[in-house]
């Protein structure tokens, strides 16, 4: 992971997650050695930490 903002403070927040294949949009329900996972329209995505470029709060 790239990015410069702990995604433990981040858990339960509306974020953005910054991807090689684009922005994630959801809430932060998950974060540890396997990546992040973000719940997304009912869905949850997983992302492996060398896909994340940066996170941020949306809002």
């Amino acid at each position: 992971m790239h990015s410069t903002t702990d995604p433990t403070m981040m858990l339960g927040r509306l974020s953005r997650v910054e991807t090689a294949d684009g922005t994630i949009s959801g809430t932060i329900l998950a974060v540890g050695l396997k990546g992040v996972s973000i719940a997304v329209d009912r869905q949850v995505v997983q992302v492996p930490p060398a896909e994340i470029y940066h996170i941020t709060a949306a809002g």
